[in-house]
């Protein structure tokens, strides 16, 4: 018998389906990464802040604060008085309440490309005992914002007293023991 021989016309290599299997997959990593390495690095937000060292030291200040004032038994509630543009708090506690106190509210804004913090610093004068006013006029756009939320701090150099104030249009906010 004469051999038959079966000849097998072989395609180009870039033609065989198993290149597709073997150097496909690998090939879609490598693509898939650079892509997300350029999404990563055009918008890249910093991990740590420059002044995280100081930021720490703050800390362990804003704990013994917040414990001074515990063991002050203070507690502030604040009002919103829109027509007459003032802010009325009233603060209660042992020992001698401050003339003056720094208030500071803080609120979300939005830019056009994002958001952002916006502290507003408002200070508080002592008008009667235990009752402080400030005027918001000194403040502009702290409530032109859609956000209504704020978050506020009430300090001294020897104590604070944090929290949140949600509406502050309809509602009162309580910080501390204040009832």
């Amino acid at each position: 018998m004469d051999a038959i021989l079966i000849s097998k016309k072989r395609d180009k290599w870039f033609k065989e389906p198993w290149l597709l299997l073997v150097a496909g997959g690998p090939a879609i990593v490598v693509c898939a990464s650079i892509f997300t390495g350029a999404i990563a690095f055009r918008g890249a937000d910093k991990v740590v802040a420059e002044d995280y060292y100081k930021q720490g030291l703050m800390i362990n200040k804003d704990i013994q604060r917040d414990a001074k004032s515990r063991e002050l038994h203070l507690g502030a509630t604040l009002s919103l008085d829109a027509p007459s543009g003032k802010l009325r708090m009233q603060l209660k506690g042992d020992g001698l309440l401050p003339d003056t106190v720094k208030l500071s509210l803080a609120n979300a804004a939005e830019g056009a490309t994002s958001v952002s913090e916006v502290v507003h610093r408002l200070p508080m004068v002592q008008v009667s005992p235990g009752i402080y006013e400030g005027d918001l006029k000194l403040v502009s756009s702290i409530f032109s914002s859609s956000v209504k939320l704020f978050h506020i701090k009430l300090e001294t150099t020897d104590w604070r007293l944090t929290g949140d104030w949600f509406e502050p249009e309809q509602k009162v906010a309580q910080l501390g023991m204040a009832k």
